[in-house]
């Protein structure tokens, strides 16, 4: 129940969906079908560390002045169509989609309405179970997702598919003592598919299944 008033048909089916998805995927995949598996609280791993040196490379200064390239002429420069924004908008949805839901998942204090500009039905819904469930299990993310080949396909202009890669490598799930939940075994890697709809306000992600493959 939510204020006083009884769920309706589809709340009891998603949050049996959900707790399904939980079953087979513990925690739900980290959120949006990452895949994230947890394990018992007993796992003493760490957070993954997700600092790296890397050396700054050496300028070395000339004092030949370099030939200006010439511009390209307006035959050489592409502009971008309607049917190909639509596409890179529908793209930047699930990237956003993600960022948000990350952002949420390391703090569990922020409101659940966050997801109002980046998701609608399914997947909204969807979300605030997981997200509610992660608060109510007192887990938090750590680190960031990492998205790449990120594809949009469309038959009407309307509605889009996304296939994205998603990478959770530098990814980790602690409970209050601090110690992961993230099974070791879980894929640093996987593609998933999302449905985008155009709507007058935006590009908004409606449905995700959870479900993951190989990237």
């Amino acid at each position: 129940m939510h204020g006083g008033l009884m769920e309706s048909v589809s709340e009891v089916l998603m949050r049996g969906r959900v707790a399904d998805a939980l079953r087979r995927f513990p925690a739900a995949a980290v959120i949006a079908g990452m895949a994230v598996l947890l394990v018992p609280a007993c796992n003493g791993a760490g957070t993954p560390d997700r600092t790296a040196t890397s050396s700054r490379p050496s300028v070395t200064t000339s004092t030949t002045t370099p030939t200006p390239s010439p511009s390209p002429s307006a035959s050489e420069t592409k502009i971008e169509t309607p049917a190909e924004r639509d596409a890179r908008l529908a793209g930047d949805a699930v990237v956003k989609y993600w960022g948000v839901v990350d952002d949420l998942a390391a703090n569990p204090t922020k409101s659940l309405n966050l997801l109002d500009p980046v998701a609608r039905d399914q997947a909204r819904a969807q979300m605030q179970t997981v997200l509610g469930t992660y608060v109510a299990k007192g887990l938090v993310q750590k680190g960031n997702s990492s998205l790449s080949d990120v594809k949009a396909t469309t038959k009407d202009g309307k509605v889009f598919t996304v296939m994205v890669c998603v990478d959770v490598s530098t990814v980790d799930l602690v409970d209050e003592t601090g110690a992961s939940q993230v099974n070791p075994n879980r894929p640093d890697e996987q593609r998933y598919s999302y449905k985008v709809v155009r709507a007058t306000e935006g590009f908004f992600v409606t449905e995700d299944t959870l479900k993951g493959t190989s990237c």
